[in-house]
């Protein structure tokens, strides 16, 4: 589990860098379009395939460590002996959304291979792939709660 971890943080990691230059870039982007009307003509492009690295690579990680949002408005009228499993199977649920998710990813993007953006000429496979691979790791982290969350003994 630890190199699982680590290898979820790894990834957490190189989108939190991806954000940092994406953030340098959309400031440069700012000031030559501000103080020289020269903006970068390629930068909607280069954003949107920045969030596809940025979301789909820390997905995995934000769920391994709780970072998710949770709303807790019906904790008390489901905490019964007779639920005790539904949070567990929520997550199990959880997890096949997300490797149906990955699965319909990888089918697109073979299916598209060829494609690519209108101004940069960029190939979009790698950032299908990273949506795709994200979302089986998140499957991944979803399925190992699941399984933990079932084990726990109920209060």
């Amino acid at each position: 589990m630890r190199l699982f971890e680590r290898f979820l943080r790894l990834l957490a990691l190189a989108s939190g860098v991806v954000l940092l230059a994406l953030m340098a870039f959309i400031v440069l982007d700012v000031v030559l379009r501000k103080a020289f009307n020269s903006p970068f003509s390629s930068s909607k492009e280069i954003t949107e395939f920045a969030m596809a690295l940025i979301v789909f690579g820390a997905i995995a990680y934000c769920g391994w460590t709780g970072g998710h949002i949770a709303v807790d408005l019906f904790e008390r009228a489901l905490d019964r002996p007779s639920l005790r499993y539904l949070p567990s199977l929520l997550s199990f649920a959880g997890a096949v959304l997300f490797a149906v998710i990955a699965w319909q990813a990888t089918v697109e993007t073979i299916a598209t291979l060829p494609q690519v953006s209108n101004m940069l000429r960029m190939p979009h496979y790698p950032f299908r792939f990273t949506v795709a691979f994200g979302s089986a790791a998140f499957s991944a982290v979803m399925f190992i709660q699941g399984i933990q969350v079932a084990r726990r003994p109920h209060r």
